[in-house]
């Protein structure tokens, strides 16, 4: 049946309103012993796969991915190289939560409970990530992924066609750029009005693409200064769901968001990594007290929760909750004489 197949991919997809499709066999071994390594090695030899699955036919422009390797450490569980549509992260809270939750459900992590909680380490390109799952009767519930050391980055201000826009920056794995969704008189949620979403759109986008070209920040521990990987934009909340009025310096419940990193192309989950990244801008903001419970949510109603546990110096350090969904299990093939070997976007 295969005969003609270039590559056989077997793949789980999973979702929370993003999908993740999570590369469980077919990809040819990767060279290398550390993430950073392997993940070089798929870009430079296998980066036809890494488009294959996320781009049309077999994908979408916000489909995201998740390609399983043998662990880097011995105590780890397994490796994971986060992917995109068009290209790499370093750090994807989407796809780590499907990943774990996908990990448990199949058995290839063994359950050690039924009823309680399991913990998992995933190693990345950024180092070992923990991850705790949560089990009623058998069954996965809830899956929280540890933020590892998150940084607030200071103020910035992005020189736009609307004007100038003022930005906070901030890091929790990737680097975003957030901007006051009511001072910008946007409407954020489930229930926009298709010209408000367009307006969403449009503005998130020449945000972001001011952020890319204007907007650079060291990260501790990261060797070079790192440009804006997505700008949020973000309405924060108070307790009564009520929008806070822009700079106000209450303690926010929440907030909605949304998360660019492409052109009109906005993220459909509220993203772990922003979470993490916009808990740290407001713990160091005084606006956010260690323990308290903070919850994002995203342009399609999906919430994540938070919750900052510690601060160790200028880092913060959060956990933030959801749960994830399997919605598919699919064997992906490439001829060898198929038109579009890489897919393509429209």
């Amino acid at each position: 049946m295969f005969g003609n197949a270039r590559h056989v991919l077997q793949v789980w997809d999973y979702h929370h309103g993003q999908a993740t499709r999570i590369v469980v066999s077919g990809c040819p071994p990767l060279r290398g012993r550390t993430i950073r390594e392997k993940q070089d090695d798929l870009a430079s030899r296998f980066d036809h796969l890494r488009a294959l699955i996320c781009r049309e036919p077999r994908g979408h422009r916000n489909m995201l991915g998740a390609f399983l390797t043998e662990p880097e450490r011995p105590t780890s569980h397994a490796g994971v190289i986060f992917v995109h549509p068009d290209g790499y992260f370093d750090a994807c809270g989407d796809s780590t939560f499907s990943v774990a939750v996908a990990l448990v459900e199949s058995g290839l992590v063994p359950r050690t409970t039924d009823d309680g909680e399991q913990e998992l380490v995933l190693d990345t390109v950024l180092g070992p990530l923990p991850v705790r799952v949560t089990l009623r009767a058998g069954r996965v519930v809830a899956v929280t992924m540890a933020s590892g050391p998150t940084y607030a980055l200071g103020n910035a201000q992005l020189e736009t066609e609307l004007g100038t826009v003022p930005v906070t920056l901030a890091w929790g794995g990737l680097l975003y750029a957030f901007a006051d969704a009511t001072a910008l008189d946007l409407e954020l949620g489930a229930q926009q009005s298709p010209a408000a979403r367009e307006r969403v759109l449009e503005i998130g986008t020449i945000l972001w693409q001011a952020a890319r070209d204007q907007l650079r920040a060291d990260v501790p521990g990261v060797a070079a200064a790192r440009p804006v990987d997505l700008v949020t934009l973000v309405q924060e909340l108070d307790a009564d769901g009520t929008p806070l009025p822009p700079s106000s310096t209450a303690q926010p419940a929440g907030a909605r968001v949304a998360n660019f990193y492409a052109p009109r192309t906005m993220g459909r989950t509220p993203s772990g990594t922003g979470t993490a990244a916009r808990v740290a801008a407001l713990v160091a903001a005084g606006r956010l007290p260690l323990g308290a419970l903070y919850f994002h949510e995203s342009p399609v109603g999906l919430r994540f929760t938070a919750r900052p546990l510690r601060r160790d110096g200028e880092a913060i350090h959060s956990e933030i909750s959801t749960m994830s969904y399997c919605m598919g299990i699919a064997t992906l093939v490439l001829r060898d004489d198929d038109p579009f070997p890489t897919g393509f976007l429209v």
